[in-house]
C-alpha cells in the first residue's frame, strides 16, 4: 500500500484531530483512494478508521471521538440496543403474518 502523510489540510484536522488523542495521524491511501487515520506510523498495529467521506471536515472529529477506544462500552451499549429493537420489530412482524395467513 501506498500512503501520503497528510499534515496540514484546509481545515487543519490533522492538527486538530491531535487534540483528540496526541498519537492520531491521517494518511491518504493511494491504492483505496481513502483518508485512514492511525496511532502512530503506518503499520498493521496503528490502524484506526477509515474516513467515512471523501473529504476532511469536522465530521471527521465528530467520527473520531465515537469511535475513540475509551467509548468502547457505549458503543456496545448501542450497538445491542439497536439489536433488541430489530429482533422485537421482527417478531412483531413475523406475528403478525401469522395472525393474516390463519384469518385468510
Amino acid at each position: 500500500m501506498k500512503y501520503l502523510k497528510i499534515e496540514d489540510d484546509v481545515y487543519f484536522i490533522a492538527s486538530r484531530l491531535k487534540m483528540i488523542d496526541e498519537s492520531y495521524q491521517i494518511f491518504y491511501n493511494l491504492n483505496k483512494k481513502t483518508y485512514e487515520v492511525h496511532s502512530g506510523t503506518v503499520s498493521k498495529d496503528s490502524y484506526c478508521f477509515t474516513v467515512p467521506y471523501s473529504s476532511l471536515d469536522s465530521r471527521v472529529l465528530d467520527y473520531a471521538l465515537k469511535t475513540r477506544s475509551a467509548n468502547r462500552d457505549k458503543i456496545i451499549e448501542e450497538i445491542e440496543f439497536n439489536n433488541q429493537k430489530l429482533y422485537e420489530k421482527s417478531i412483531k412482524d413475523q406475528t403478525k403474518k401469522i395472525k393474516e395467513a390463519l384469518c385468510l
